[in-house]
């Protein structure tokens, strides 16, 4: 039965997927593990959705007004779809297709709302007195507190306290301008913004809590190793540790955020990357957990059409 295939993979998806993308080769290759947990996300929200509209699709036969060859079509498409009893499962279909995607909506926006407020918040009270730097091509926020952080967005700056400044030699300096700058240009908080919006929607589905750390992980180390190719490795690993235990606004993206011995280690020892044969199995795999609930849910209309019983509309094929 294609519902309830879909609602398998779904289900091996949310418990088998953290336990593959966690292991030691996501340090190693971290765009392709955020690749991979959002694939994953998506992937069951997908075949949850798609379930619900299989549960929905008609099981009857076509009135006997139409041609024969499309009452063989539809005959052939309501038995893989047919299910007994139809009221549980109009109602099951509707939970899952309807549902769950009024509810990433309602969701979606009230985090874009609220996500805006706390960034005009920001504006107004932090960076109310900040002074652009040319030279840092930053803004600067008088502070004993040593900080620095980028603000996303439609105004998108980076943001360096005066302690900063004065406690980074020119090398951790630049690490760490470079290392803010990569989240910028990779608009990595739209990939954490997703994560965090995916969990605070079905908080009770521990992938999307998972995906959402591990995402926000993921993130810093692409913006270390971005740091890293501009400024030596040691610099940038001491910069980090001069800015531990920093506080950063919730809507920031902080260079020192998760900041600890493995993103330290990470830098003075470098892994070396995955080779290119696992990471084209990985993006493989990542590619058909978003794929493969399309290809279950057209699975019927596929069957019907090799079977020579369908004509697909306007090329003539049988």
């Amino acid at each position: 039965m294609i519902t309830g295939g879909l609602l398998v993979f779904a289900v091996l998806l949310a418990v088998l997927a953290p336990r593959v993308i966690e292991g030691s080769w996501s340090v190693r290759a971290p765009r392709l593990a955020v690749f991979a947990w959002q694939a994953a996300s998506a992937g069951a929200v997908l075949a949850t959705v798609l379930a619900g509209l299989t549960f929905l699709a008609p099981a009857t036969a076509v009135s006997e007004g139409l041609a024969a060859v499309l009452d063989a079509c539809a005959a052939t498409i309501a038995s893989v779809y047919s299910s007994p009893g139809r009221l549980p499962a109009i109602l099951a279909g509707f939970l899952l297709a309807g549902l769950v995607p009024l509810r990433l909506g309602w969701v979606a926006v009230r985090s874009g709302v609220r996500d805006g407020r706390a960034r005009r918040r920001l504006r107004s009270s932090v960076l109310i007195g900040a002074r652009h730097e040319p030279s840092l091509g930053a803004l600067v926020v008088e502070s004993d507190e040593v900080a620095a952080f980028c603000v996303p967005g439609r105004h998108k700056a980076v943001v360096l306290t005066s302690a900063a400044i004065t406690s980074l030699s020119d090398e951790e300096l630049a690490g760490v301008l470079a290392h803010e700058r990569a989240h910028l240009h990779g608009r990595h908080h739209v990939a954490v913004g997703v994560a965090r919006m995916l969990a605070r929607a079905f908080p009770g589905v521990p992938l999307f809590r998972q995906a959402t750390g591990e995402i926000e992980r993921l993130v810093e180390l692409l913006a270390d190793d971005a740091a890293a190719r501009q400024v030596h490795r040691v610099e940038v690993a001491s910069a980090l540790v001069t800015l531990a235990g920093m506080r950063a606004p919730s809507t920031a993206l902080a260079a020192a955020q998760g900041v600890g011995a493995l993103r330290v280690t990470r830098l003075l020892r470098p892994a070396a990357p995955i080779g290119a044969l696992p990471r084209v199995a990985a993006a493989a795999i990542a590619v058909l957990a978003v794929s493969g609930p399309v290809l279950l849910a057209a699975w019927p209309l596929l069957a019907a059409t090799s079977s020579g019983l369908c004509v697909l509309p306007g090329t003539g094929w049988s």
